[in-house]
């Protein structure tokens, strides 16, 4: 394991308690709510001679800082909202059997409203899954020294989740070079200190599992600040649990725009959608092949066998003004 190379920031100078996570932020200018449609289109390529295909479209969750409503599904075949029992992600699933055209279509329409995340409370308790790791969310030796060293002396979630949110903004950098970036591998972040946001947070939720601190996994879309246009990609960030709060972390977003460091700590902005939680998640009903790493675009199956091969298209507009 390398020794890290830590950067200079600036410090994270809010003050302790949750009160002072939004009093504390500035936001430069970001609309606090935004209201969007949201247009996707599906279009799969089915294989010759297969008796049955499967699609699953990860539909937008309704959140305390998200309201999705799905307005409209356009396709040949009937359609089904399903709901998978560990993260509670859900799908829109459409099952095509013999016979079967070229290609299976559908085109959803959403109304999304995003209204800037800071700190909240849930009425159930964290699951088990939040302490949990699993795929190549890792809780390794090194991991738990450095949670360790991070926090020492600090008894509070809330500081200890300071604390370890600065070590990440320090010793990551947003870098999409070389190989072995993009997965969520906590152990290859905590080795080269480089990545994107998934790298980031795996890193993130890793320490602060090593700490006894639960955490969950979001993975989303970044919508840009035009007023329409086509969404590419994807974006995460986390959430760690302190004082029966949930409080939204974006580390990678932070490292782009140093001046917003204590913004993203505590609060998270409205230019994003959430499409799921959760990671290595097995679908409703159950898929044939491997749980999906990050839940972001649709899965399909043809024959019980993964169909990677997906037309998929985002796309956005705004409704009214951003407030």
């Amino acid at each position: 394991m390398t020794t890290p190379t830590l950067r200079a920031w600036p410090a994270l100078a809010c003050a302790a308690g949750l009160a002072g996570l939004a009093a504390c932020s500035s936001d430069a200018g970001k609309p606090r709510e935004r209201t969007v449609e949201l247009h996707e289109s599906v279009k799969i390529a089915v294989p010759p001679g297969t008796r049955g295909v499967r699609l699953w479209i990860p539909k937008p969750p309704n959140s305390p800082t998200q309201s999705a409503e799905l307005i409209a599904v356009e396709s040949s075949l009937p359609y089904r909202v399903t709901i998978e029992p560990e993260f509670g992600n859900e799908t829109v699933f459409i099952q095509a059997r013999a016979p079967i055209g070229r290609s299976l279509e559908a085109r959803l329409r959403y109304r999304i409203t995003r209204r800037t995340a800071a700190s909240f409370q849930e009425d159930r308790e964290s699951s088990p899954l939040n302490l949990t790791p699993r795929g190549l969310l890792v809780v390794n030796d090194e991991i738990r020294k450095i949670a360790l060293r991070q926090t020492e002396n600090l008894s509070d979630p809330l500081e200890k989740g300071r604390a370890l949110y600065r070590y990440v903004l320090q010793r990551m950098s947003y870098d999409k070079s070389g190989q072995g970036w993009g997965r969520g591998d906590s152990v290859f972040a905590c080795r080269v200190g480089k990545g994107n946001c998934t790298d980031f947070h795996s890193l993130f939720m890793a320490l602060a599992m090593a700490s006894g601190i639960p955490s969950r996994f979001h993975m989303g879309i970044a919508v840009p600040a035009a007023p329409a246009g086509a969404l590419t990609g994807y974006h995460c960030w986390s959430e760690f649990r302190a004082k029966g709060s949930w409080i939204p972390v974006d580390i990678s977003e932070a490292w782009k725009n140093p001046g917003l460091a204590d913004f993203y700590f505590g609060q998270l902005d409205a230019n994003r959608i959430q499409v799921s939680a959760g990671r290595e998640i097995r679908l409703s009903p159950p898929q044939k092949g491997p749980r999906i790493h990050f839940l972001y675009r649709p899965y399909a199956e043809a024959d019980g066998k993964p169909l990677y091969e997906i037309e998929f298209v985002r796309s956005f507009r705004n409704v009214g003004r951003a407030a």
